[in-house]
Protein backbone atom coordinates (compact mmCIF):
# COMPACT_ATOMS: atom_id res chain seq x y z
CA UNK A 1 0.00 0.00 0.00
CA UNK A 2 1.26 3.48 -0.86
CA UNK A 3 2.24 6.26 1.52
CA UNK A 4 -0.99 8.08 -0.08
CA UNK A 5 -3.40 5.11 0.43
CA UNK A 6 -2.23 4.30 4.28
CA UNK A 7 -3.25 8.53 4.79
CA UNK A 8 -5.84 8.49 2.91
CA UNK A 9 -7.01 4.89 5.13
CA UNK A 10 -6.40 6.21 8.06
CA UNK A 11 -8.09 9.50 7.61
CA UNK A 12 -11.06 7.90 5.90
CA UNK A 13 -11.21 5.89 9.17
CA UNK A 14 -11.12 8.70 11.43
CA UNK A 15 -13.89 10.53 9.30
CA UNK A 16 -16.17 7.62 9.42
CA UNK A 17 -15.42 7.53 13.51
CA UNK A 18 -16.02 11.04 13.94
CA UNK A 19 -19.22 11.27 12.22
CA UNK A 20 -20.48 7.88 13.21
CA UNK A 21 -18.18 5.97 15.16
CA UNK A 22 -18.73 3.95 11.43
CA UNK A 23 -14.43 -25.65 -2.14
CA UNK A 24 -11.33 -23.71 -3.66
CA UNK A 25 -11.37 -20.66 -5.82
CA UNK A 26 -15.20 -20.44 -5.10
CA UNK A 27 -17.42 -18.74 -2.36
CA UNK A 28 -20.47 -19.24 -3.96
CA UNK A 29 -23.37 -21.16 -2.55
CA UNK A 30 -26.14 -22.68 -4.35
CA UNK A 31 -28.73 -24.73 -2.83
CA UNK A 32 -32.07 -26.14 -3.94
CA UNK A 33 -34.71 -27.01 -1.07
CA UNK A 34 -38.34 -26.82 0.18
CA UNK A 35 -39.79 -24.64 2.90
CA UNK A 36 -42.97 -26.00 3.38
CA UNK A 37 -44.90 -26.14 -0.42
CA UNK A 38 -42.28 -23.93 -2.41
CA UNK A 39 -39.34 -25.34 -3.80
CA UNK A 40 -36.70 -22.81 -3.62
CA UNK A 41 -33.49 -22.56 -5.28
CA UNK A 42 -31.33 -20.09 -2.83
CA UNK A 43 -27.92 -18.46 -4.56
CA UNK A 44 -25.48 -16.77 -1.69
CA UNK A 45 -23.12 -14.53 -3.03
CA UNK A 46 -20.84 -13.70 -0.36
CA UNK A 47 -18.66 -10.34 -0.30
CA UNK A 48 -14.70 -10.67 -0.50
CA UNK A 49 -14.30 -8.77 3.04
CA UNK A 50 -15.93 -9.27 6.46
CA UNK A 51 -17.78 -7.00 7.73
CA UNK A 52 -19.50 -7.07 4.15
CA UNK A 53 -23.12 -7.37 2.55
CA UNK A 54 -23.95 -10.96 1.51
CA UNK A 55 -26.08 -10.63 -1.61
CA UNK A 56 -28.65 -13.85 -1.97
CA UNK A 57 -31.06 -14.39 -4.72
CA UNK A 58 -34.44 -17.18 -4.21
CA UNK A 59 -35.83 -18.41 -7.08
CA UNK A 60 -38.89 -20.73 -7.07
CA UNK A 61 -38.55 -24.26 -8.98
CA UNK A 62 -42.40 -24.73 -8.20
CA UNK A 63 -44.63 -22.82 -10.64
CA UNK A 64 -47.65 -24.57 -9.40
CA UNK A 65 -47.10 -22.71 -5.81
CA UNK A 66 -44.92 -19.60 -6.00
CA UNK A 67 -44.41 -17.54 -2.44
CA UNK A 68 -45.99 -13.93 -2.19
CA UNK A 69 -43.40 -13.42 0.72
CA UNK A 70 -39.94 -14.72 1.43
CA UNK A 71 -37.39 -13.39 4.54
CA UNK A 72 -34.19 -14.29 5.48
CA UNK A 73 -32.49 -14.27 8.56
CA UNK A 74 -28.57 -15.26 8.92
CA UNK A 75 -27.68 -17.07 12.50
CA UNK A 76 -24.13 -18.01 13.46
CA UNK A 77 -24.11 -21.83 14.22
CA UNK A 78 -23.61 -21.69 18.07
CA UNK A 79 -26.31 -18.88 18.64
CA UNK A 80 -29.17 -19.87 16.57
CA UNK A 81 -32.01 -17.60 15.74
CA UNK A 82 -31.91 -16.59 19.24
CA UNK A 83 -29.42 -14.76 18.81
CA UNK A 84 -29.73 -13.63 15.22
CA UNK A 85 -31.58 -10.48 13.94
CA UNK A 86 -35.03 -10.09 12.60
CA UNK A 87 -35.35 -11.70 9.51
CA UNK A 88 -34.71 -9.35 6.34
CA UNK A 89 -37.88 -9.02 4.07
CA UNK A 90 -36.26 -10.08 0.14
CA UNK A 91 -37.86 -7.58 -2.59
CA UNK A 92 -39.80 -9.19 -5.47
CA UNK A 93 -37.09 -8.83 -8.83
CA UNK A 94 -38.74 -6.91 -12.35
CA UNK A 95 -39.40 -8.99 -14.91
CA UNK A 96 -38.55 -12.54 -12.97
CA UNK A 97 -41.56 -14.11 -11.90
CA UNK A 98 -40.95 -15.78 -8.96
CA UNK A 99 -37.52 -14.47 -7.91
CA UNK A 100 -36.92 -12.47 -4.60
CA UNK A 101 -33.78 -11.08 -3.59
CA UNK A 102 -32.24 -9.67 -0.36
CA UNK A 103 -28.70 -8.08 1.03
CA UNK A 104 -27.88 -8.86 4.88
CA UNK A 105 -24.65 -8.06 6.84
CA UNK A 106 -22.62 -10.66 8.35
CA UNK A 107 -19.89 -8.97 10.87
CA UNK A 108 -17.27 -11.75 11.25
CA UNK A 109 -16.17 -14.96 9.95
CA UNK A 110 -17.58 -18.42 10.95
CA UNK A 111 -20.30 -20.52 10.12
CA UNK A 112 -23.89 -19.61 9.65
CA UNK A 113 -27.19 -20.64 9.00
CA UNK A 114 -29.16 -19.08 6.65
CA UNK A 115 -33.02 -18.95 7.87
CA UNK A 116 -35.54 -18.67 4.29
CA UNK A 117 -39.03 -18.37 5.13
CA UNK A 118 -41.23 -18.61 3.05
CA UNK A 119 -45.26 -17.77 2.59
CA UNK A 120 -48.12 -17.25 0.28
CA UNK A 121 -51.52 -18.94 -0.38
CA UNK A 122 -50.06 -22.36 -0.24
CA UNK A 123 -49.08 -21.96 3.11
CA UNK A 124 -45.70 -21.05 4.97
CA UNK A 125 -42.09 -23.38 5.56
CA UNK A 126 -38.76 -22.82 5.65
CA UNK A 127 -35.20 -24.44 5.47
CA UNK A 128 -32.09 -23.95 5.95
CA UNK A 129 -29.05 -22.84 3.87
CA UNK A 130 -25.71 -22.98 5.40
CA UNK A 131 -23.12 -20.56 4.53
CA UNK A 132 -19.54 -20.08 5.33
CA UNK A 133 -18.09 -16.75 6.00
CA UNK A 134 -14.59 -15.98 5.26
CA UNK A 135 -12.34 -13.00 3.80
CA UNK A 136 -10.69 -13.47 0.65
CA UNK A 137 -9.33 -10.34 0.29
CA UNK A 138 -8.85 -6.79 1.18
CA UNK A 139 -10.23 -3.51 -0.48
CA UNK A 140 -8.48 -1.29 -2.85
CA UNK A 141 -8.65 2.84 -2.82
CA UNK A 142 -7.52 4.64 -6.06
CA UNK A 143 -4.30 6.17 -5.31
CA UNK A 144 -5.46 9.49 -6.53
CA UNK A 145 -8.51 9.42 -3.55
CA UNK A 146 -5.40 8.43 -1.53
CA UNK A 147 -3.48 11.27 -2.72
CA UNK A 148 -6.96 13.61 -2.05
CA UNK A 149 -7.20 12.59 1.35
CA UNK A 150 -3.64 12.67 2.07
CA UNK A 151 -3.82 16.65 1.26
CA UNK A 152 -6.83 17.18 2.77
CA UNK A 153 -5.60 15.59 5.96
CA UNK A 154 -2.55 17.36 6.22
CA UNK A 155 -4.59 20.64 5.77
CA UNK A 156 -6.40 19.95 8.75
CA UNK A 157 -3.27 19.02 10.72
CA UNK A 158 -1.69 22.29 9.60
CA UNK A 159 -5.06 24.23 10.40
CA UNK A 160 -5.08 22.70 13.63
CA UNK A 161 -1.99 23.97 14.89
CA UNK A 162 -2.40 27.85 13.13
CA UNK A 163 -5.77 27.76 15.09
CA UNK A 164 -3.87 26.31 18.41
CA UNK A 165 -0.97 29.02 17.44
CA UNK A 166 -3.52 31.77 17.02
CA UNK A 167 -5.60 31.63 20.26
CA UNK A 168 -2.46 31.20 22.23
CA UNK A 169 -1.09 34.98 20.77
CA UNK A 170 -4.49 36.84 20.43
CA UNK A 171 -7.14 34.95 22.17
CA UNK A 172 -7.01 37.48 25.40
CA UNK A 173 -6.12 40.27 23.64
CA UNK A 174 -8.27 43.48 23.28
CA UNK A 175 -9.41 44.22 20.21
CA UNK A 176 -7.18 46.37 18.37
CA UNK A 177 -4.00 45.73 20.11
CA UNK A 178 -0.94 44.10 18.21
CA UNK A 179 0.63 40.99 20.32
CA UNK A 180 4.05 41.66 21.90
CA UNK A 181 6.65 39.49 21.63
CA UNK A 182 6.45 37.24 24.64
CA UNK A 183 2.79 36.73 23.11
CA UNK A 184 4.77 35.78 19.50
CA UNK A 185 6.84 33.68 21.05
CA UNK A 186 4.48 32.10 23.20
CA UNK A 187 2.30 31.61 19.68
CA UNK A 188 5.31 30.18 18.27
CA UNK A 189 5.81 27.29 21.04
CA UNK A 190 2.13 26.38 21.26
CA UNK A 191 2.41 25.85 17.74
CA UNK A 192 4.84 23.82 17.99
CA UNK A 193 3.78 21.77 20.46
CA UNK A 194 0.52 21.25 18.93
CA UNK A 195 1.90 20.08 15.32
CA UNK A 196 3.87 17.56 17.56
CA UNK A 197 1.01 16.18 19.58
CA UNK A 198 -0.80 15.98 16.10
CA UNK A 199 1.72 14.64 14.15
CA UNK A 200 2.03 11.57 17.56
CA UNK A 201 -1.84 11.34 16.84
CA UNK A 202 -1.45 10.65 13.13
CA UNK A 203 1.58 8.48 13.10
CA UNK A 204 0.53 6.57 16.22
CA UNK A 205 -2.93 5.87 13.92
CA UNK A 206 -0.62 4.84 10.70
CA UNK A 207 0.87 1.98 13.40
CA UNK A 208 -2.33 1.21 14.41
CA UNK A 209 -3.97 0.84 10.97
CA UNK A 210 -0.52 -0.95 9.41
CA UNK A 211 -0.76 -3.63 12.75
CA UNK A 212 -5.08 -3.87 11.52
CA UNK A 213 -4.44 -4.33 8.21
CA UNK A 214 -1.26 -6.66 8.63
CA UNK A 215 -3.97 -8.79 10.88
CA UNK A 216 -6.69 -8.96 8.54
CA UNK A 217 -4.15 -9.80 5.73
CA UNK A 218 -3.35 -12.98 7.94
CA UNK A 219 -6.92 -13.75 8.50
CA UNK A 220 -7.51 -14.17 4.50
CA UNK A 221 -8.90 -17.51 3.94
CA UNK A 222 -6.46 -19.78 2.59
CA UNK A 223 -5.82 -24.42 2.24
CA UNK A 224 -4.08 -25.17 5.04
CA UNK A 225 -0.69 -26.91 4.76
CA UNK A 226 -0.73 -30.20 3.99
CA UNK A 227 1.91 -33.02 3.16
CA UNK A 228 1.09 -35.89 1.38
CA UNK A 229 2.87 -39.31 0.20
CA UNK A 230 2.72 -42.61 -2.30
CA UNK A 231 4.31 -45.44 -0.75
CA UNK A 232 5.13 -47.38 -4.26
CA UNK A 233 4.62 -51.20 -4.88
CA UNK A 234 1.89 -53.47 -2.69
CA UNK A 235 -0.13 -51.86 -0.83
CA UNK A 236 0.03 -48.74 -2.51
CA UNK A 237 -0.62 -45.86 -0.03
CA UNK A 238 -1.77 -42.42 0.03
CA UNK A 239 -1.04 -40.94 3.46
CA UNK A 240 -2.20 -37.10 4.20
CA UNK A 241 -0.88 -35.17 7.19
CA UNK A 242 -2.01 -31.96 7.83
CA UNK A 243 1.27 -29.91 8.43
CA UNK A 244 -0.49 -26.42 9.50
CA UNK A 245 0.26 -24.69 12.37
CA UNK A 246 -3.20 -23.16 12.72
CA UNK A 247 -4.91 -26.64 12.37
CA UNK A 248 -6.58 -27.70 15.49
CA UNK A 249 -9.30 -29.48 16.43
CA UNK A 250 -11.02 -29.32 20.21
CA UNK A 251 -11.32 -32.42 22.56
CA UNK A 252 -14.41 -33.92 24.16
CA UNK A 253 -15.32 -31.91 26.85
CA UNK A 254 -13.32 -28.66 25.32
CA UNK A 255 -15.21 -24.90 25.04
CA UNK A 256 -15.93 -24.75 21.48
CA UNK A 257 -13.92 -21.54 20.64
CA UNK A 258 -15.08 -20.90 17.29
CA UNK A 259 -16.24 -22.55 14.08
CA UNK A 260 -12.84 -23.68 12.22
CA UNK A 261 -11.77 -26.02 15.47
CA UNK A 262 -14.99 -27.40 16.29
CA UNK A 263 -14.62 -31.96 15.46
CA UNK A 264 -15.46 -33.41 12.46
CA UNK A 265 -18.13 -35.02 11.38
CA UNK A 266 -19.13 -37.63 8.60
CA UNK A 267 -20.29 -36.33 5.98
CA UNK A 268 -22.44 -38.90 3.68
CA UNK A 269 -21.19 -41.46 5.84
CA UNK A 270 -17.47 -40.77 5.27
CA UNK A 271 -15.09 -38.53 7.60
CA UNK A 272 -13.44 -37.69 4.09
CA UNK A 273 -14.08 -37.22 0.53
CA UNK A 274 -10.95 -37.19 -1.34
CA UNK A 275 -10.83 -36.36 -5.11
CA UNK A 276 -7.45 -37.29 -7.20
CA UNK A 277 -7.56 -35.55 -10.51
CA UNK A 278 -5.06 -36.65 -13.41
CA UNK A 279 -3.11 -32.68 -13.80
CA UNK A 280 -4.89 -30.43 -16.69
CA UNK A 281 -8.30 -32.59 -15.82
CA UNK A 282 -7.95 -34.89 -18.63
CA UNK A 283 -6.74 -38.26 -17.22
CA UNK A 284 -8.17 -40.24 -14.50
CA UNK A 285 -10.06 -39.71 -11.88
CA UNK A 286 -10.63 -41.06 -8.52
CA UNK A 287 -13.32 -40.56 -5.90
CA UNK A 288 -11.67 -42.16 -2.43
CA UNK A 289 -12.67 -42.06 1.07
CA UNK A 290 -9.06 -42.13 3.84
CA UNK A 291 -9.48 -43.39 6.80
CA UNK A 292 -9.37 -41.24 9.79
CA UNK A 293 -5.38 -42.14 11.23
CA UNK A 294 -5.47 -39.72 13.88
CA UNK A 295 -6.22 -35.82 14.38
CA UNK A 296 -4.15 -34.72 11.56
CA UNK A 297 -3.85 -37.93 9.04
CA UNK A 298 -5.80 -39.60 6.77
CA UNK A 299 -4.69 -42.73 4.57
CA UNK A 300 -6.61 -44.46 1.83
CA UNK A 301 -5.12 -47.30 -0.28
CA UNK A 302 -5.13 -46.32 -3.95
CA UNK A 303 -6.35 -49.13 -6.00
CA UNK A 304 -6.09 -49.21 -9.92
CA UNK A 305 -4.96 -45.35 -10.01
CA UNK A 306 -2.07 -44.87 -12.97
CA UNK A 307 1.17 -43.52 -12.37
CA UNK A 308 1.17 -39.89 -12.35
CA UNK A 309 1.08 -35.85 -11.47
CA UNK A 310 -2.59 -35.57 -9.52
CA UNK A 311 -4.47 -32.41 -8.21
CA UNK A 312 -5.65 -33.79 -4.74
CA UNK A 313 -8.71 -31.73 -2.98
CA UNK A 314 -9.94 -33.26 0.02
CA UNK A 315 -13.02 -32.65 1.78
CA UNK A 316 -13.85 -32.46 5.63
CA UNK A 317 -17.07 -30.89 7.28
CA UNK A 318 -16.96 -29.97 10.80
CA UNK A 319 -19.81 -30.27 13.23
CA UNK A 320 -20.27 -26.22 13.13
CA UNK A 321 -21.21 -26.76 9.69
CA UNK A 322 -18.20 -25.24 8.60
CA UNK A 323 -16.30 -26.84 5.49
CA UNK A 324 -12.66 -27.39 4.64
CA UNK A 325 -10.95 -28.50 1.62
CA UNK A 326 -7.16 -29.62 1.45
CA UNK A 327 -5.34 -28.75 -1.65
CA UNK A 328 -2.11 -30.68 -2.94
CA UNK A 329 -0.44 -31.83 -5.89
CA UNK A 330 0.52 -35.71 -5.61
CA UNK A 331 3.27 -37.49 -7.68
CA UNK A 332 1.78 -41.28 -7.57
CA UNK A 333 4.71 -43.92 -8.83
CA UNK A 334 3.52 -47.33 -9.92
CA UNK A 335 2.02 -49.83 -7.50
CA UNK A 336 -1.38 -51.49 -6.38
CA UNK A 337 -3.36 -52.21 -3.45
CA UNK A 338 -6.65 -53.63 -2.73
CA UNK A 339 -9.45 -51.03 -2.10
CA UNK A 340 -11.07 -49.88 0.42
CA UNK A 341 -13.88 -52.51 1.70
CA UNK A 342 -17.10 -50.67 1.53
CA UNK A 343 -16.81 -50.45 -2.14
CA UNK A 344 -17.66 -46.86 -2.12
CA UNK A 345 -14.70 -45.43 -3.93
CA UNK A 346 -15.09 -44.91 -7.34
CA UNK A 347 -12.05 -44.93 -10.55
CA UNK A 348 -12.85 -43.60 -13.82
CA UNK A 349 -9.28 -44.32 -15.79
CA UNK A 350 -10.49 -42.16 -18.76
CA UNK A 351 -13.93 -40.97 -18.52
CA UNK A 352 -15.74 -40.12 -21.63
CA UNK A 353 -16.25 -36.93 -22.72
CA UNK A 354 -20.01 -36.06 -23.86
CA UNK A 355 -20.18 -33.35 -26.66
CA UNK A 356 -23.84 -32.43 -28.59
CA UNK A 357 -24.77 -35.77 -28.14
CA UNK A 358 -24.53 -38.43 -25.46
CA UNK A 359 -21.36 -40.50 -24.10
CA UNK A 360 -21.54 -44.36 -25.13
CA UNK A 361 -20.71 -46.74 -22.38
CA UNK A 362 -19.05 -49.85 -22.80
CA UNK A 363 -22.68 -52.11 -22.86
CA UNK A 364 -23.95 -49.09 -25.56
CA UNK A 365 -25.64 -47.53 -22.54
CA UNK A 366 -26.26 -43.49 -23.03
CA UNK A 367 -24.34 -41.09 -20.86
CA UNK A 368 -25.71 -37.52 -20.92
CA UNK A 369 -24.59 -34.58 -19.49
CA UNK A 370 -26.04 -30.58 -20.82
CA UNK A 371 -26.68 -26.78 -19.11
CA UNK A 372 -29.90 -26.00 -18.52
CA UNK A 373 -29.65 -22.02 -18.89
CA UNK A 374 -26.33 -20.26 -20.14
CA UNK A 375 -23.30 -20.27 -17.86
CA UNK A 376 -21.58 -16.68 -16.60
CA UNK A 377 -19.92 -15.50 -13.86
CA UNK A 378 -22.05 -15.42 -10.99
CA UNK A 379 -25.34 -16.83 -12.31
CA UNK A 380 -26.96 -20.50 -11.27
CA UNK A 381 -27.92 -22.94 -13.84
CA UNK A 382 -28.09 -26.24 -13.91
CA UNK A 383 -25.85 -29.43 -14.86
CA UNK A 384 -28.38 -32.20 -16.15
CA UNK A 385 -27.38 -35.45 -16.99
CA UNK A 386 -29.19 -38.54 -18.35
CA UNK A 387 -28.35 -41.73 -18.62
CA UNK A 388 -30.11 -44.18 -20.45
CA UNK A 389 -29.76 -48.10 -21.44
CA UNK A 390 -28.88 -49.38 -25.06
CA UNK A 391 -32.55 -49.67 -26.32
CA UNK A 392 -33.35 -46.09 -25.16
CA UNK A 393 -35.55 -46.75 -21.66
CA UNK A 394 -34.38 -44.58 -18.88
CA UNK A 395 -31.41 -46.43 -16.72
CA UNK A 396 -32.30 -47.66 -13.36
CA UNK A 397 -29.68 -45.87 -10.46
CA UNK A 398 -29.03 -46.44 -7.06
CA UNK A 399 -28.58 -43.92 -4.60
CA UNK A 400 -24.54 -43.90 -4.18
CA UNK A 401 -23.34 -42.12 -0.44
CA UNK A 402 -27.08 -41.79 0.05
CA UNK A 403 -27.41 -39.55 -2.77
CA UNK A 404 -28.52 -39.87 -6.62
CA UNK A 405 -25.13 -38.42 -7.88
CA UNK A 406 -22.47 -36.97 -7.52
CA UNK A 407 -20.16 -34.28 -9.61
CA UNK A 408 -16.90 -32.43 -9.69
CA UNK A 409 -16.17 -29.04 -11.20
CA UNK A 410 -12.66 -28.23 -11.89
CA UNK A 411 -11.33 -25.39 -13.70
CA UNK A 412 -8.74 -26.95 -15.41
CA UNK A 413 -5.63 -24.83 -14.44
CA UNK A 414 -6.65 -26.36 -11.16
CA UNK A 415 -7.83 -23.07 -9.71
CA UNK A 416 -11.43 -24.11 -8.83
CA UNK A 417 -12.77 -26.74 -7.71
CA UNK A 418 -16.21 -27.87 -6.26
CA UNK A 419 -18.02 -31.08 -5.02
CA UNK A 420 -21.76 -30.75 -6.02
CA UNK A 421 -25.24 -32.94 -4.91
CA UNK A 422 -28.17 -32.84 -6.62
CA UNK A 423 -29.08 -30.53 -3.68
CA UNK A 424 -26.26 -28.22 -4.58
CA UNK A 425 -22.97 -27.18 -3.47
CA UNK A 426 -23.47 -27.18 0.47
CA UNK A 427 -22.83 -29.83 2.63
CA UNK A 428 -25.68 -32.31 3.42
CA UNK A 429 -24.10 -33.20 6.43
CA UNK A 430 -23.67 -29.08 7.50
CA UNK A 431 -27.42 -28.54 6.82
CA UNK A 432 -28.87 -31.32 9.01
CA UNK A 433 -26.55 -30.61 11.84
CA UNK A 434 -27.80 -27.33 11.56
CA UNK A 435 -31.15 -27.92 11.56
CA UNK A 436 -30.53 -30.27 14.52
CA UNK A 437 -28.66 -27.66 16.83
CA UNK A 438 -31.54 -24.94 15.81
CA UNK A 439 -33.70 -27.75 17.12
CA UNK A 440 -31.97 -28.14 20.13
CA UNK A 441 -29.83 -30.83 19.47
CA UNK A 442 -26.12 -30.03 21.00
CA UNK A 443 -25.69 -33.95 22.27
CA UNK A 444 -23.47 -35.53 19.69
CA UNK A 445 -20.53 -33.86 18.68
CA UNK A 446 -18.12 -34.43 15.81
CA UNK A 447 -17.28 -38.52 15.03
CA UNK A 448 -19.47 -39.76 17.59
CA UNK A 449 -22.29 -39.57 15.91
CA UNK A 450 -23.52 -42.46 13.99
CA UNK A 451 -21.52 -42.69 10.85
CA UNK A 452 -24.58 -42.37 8.71
CA UNK A 453 -26.62 -39.35 10.85
CA UNK A 454 -25.90 -37.03 8.09
CA UNK A 455 -25.78 -39.54 5.05
CA UNK A 456 -29.41 -39.73 4.03
CA UNK A 457 -30.74 -36.41 3.10
CA UNK A 458 -33.47 -37.64 0.92
CA UNK A 459 -34.66 -40.22 2.94
CA UNK A 460 -32.85 -43.02 0.16
CA UNK A 461 -31.41 -46.10 1.05
CA UNK A 462 -31.48 -48.64 -2.37
CA UNK A 463 -34.57 -47.39 -3.79
CA UNK A 464 -34.10 -46.86 -7.34
CA UNK A 465 -33.74 -43.77 -8.94
CA UNK A 466 -34.54 -42.72 -12.41
CA UNK A 467 -31.71 -42.04 -14.37
CA UNK A 468 -32.11 -38.33 -14.90
CA UNK A 469 -30.40 -36.34 -12.27
CA UNK A 470 -29.52 -32.70 -11.93
CA UNK A 471 -27.18 -30.30 -9.80
CA UNK A 472 -27.73 -26.64 -9.36
CA UNK A 473 -24.53 -24.51 -9.76
CA UNK A 474 -22.59 -21.45 -10.21
CA UNK A 475 -19.58 -20.27 -11.93
CA UNK A 476 -17.10 -18.46 -9.57
CA UNK A 477 -14.58 -16.68 -12.52
CA UNK A 478 -14.28 -17.36 -15.95
CA UNK A 479 -12.63 -20.25 -17.67
CA UNK A 480 -12.51 -23.75 -19.16
CA UNK A 481 -14.08 -26.41 -16.99
CA UNK A 482 -14.22 -29.77 -16.89
CA UNK A 483 -17.37 -31.38 -15.06
CA UNK A 484 -17.07 -35.01 -13.76
CA UNK A 485 -20.71 -36.53 -12.90
CA UNK A 486 -20.67 -40.22 -11.46
CA UNK A 487 -23.91 -41.89 -10.98
CA UNK A 488 -24.20 -45.53 -9.68
CA UNK A 489 -26.27 -48.11 -11.68
CA UNK A 490 -28.21 -50.75 -10.66
CA UNK A 491 -26.12 -53.30 -11.01
CA UNK A 492 -23.57 -51.67 -9.06
CA UNK A 493 -20.65 -50.24 -10.77
CA UNK A 494 -20.42 -46.05 -10.77
CA UNK A 495 -20.24 -44.72 -14.05
CA UNK A 496 -18.05 -41.13 -14.93
CA UNK A 497 -18.36 -39.01 -17.90
CA UNK A 498 -16.98 -35.36 -18.32
CA UNK A 499 -18.30 -32.46 -20.37
CA UNK A 500 -15.99 -29.39 -21.13
CA UNK A 501 -18.09 -26.17 -20.79
CA UNK A 502 -16.08 -22.84 -21.48
CA UNK A 503 -17.30 -19.70 -19.29
CA UNK A 504 -15.97 -16.57 -21.01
Amino acid sequence: MTVGRRVAALLLLVGIWLTGSAHVGNTLVVQDGTAGPYGLRVLVRPPAVIPGLVDVVIRSTTPQAVPSNVTLQPALWRYGTKGAPAPEPAVAVPGEPGTFQTQVWIMSSGSYALHIAASGAAGTGTFIVPYTSVATATLAMPEWLGWVLAALGAFLVLGLASVIGAASREATLPVGVAPDTRRRRRARFATAIASLITCTMVFGGWTWWTAVDRDYKRSLYRPLDVETGVSSGAPRTLTMRISDSTWRVAKPGEPLRNSFSTPLMPDHGKMMHMFLVAAGARGAVAHLHPVRIDDRTFATPLHGLPAGTYWMFADVVHESGYTRTFVDTVSVASGDARPNADGDDALALAPPSVTASPATLSDGAHFGITLEGTPAVGRDVVIHTQLTNADGTAATLLPWLGMAGHAMLVRTDGGVFMHLHPLGTSSMAAQDRLVRREAGDTAMHGDAQPMDAAMDMAGMHASPIPGDVRFPVAFPSAGTYRIFVQLRRASGRIETAALDVTVR
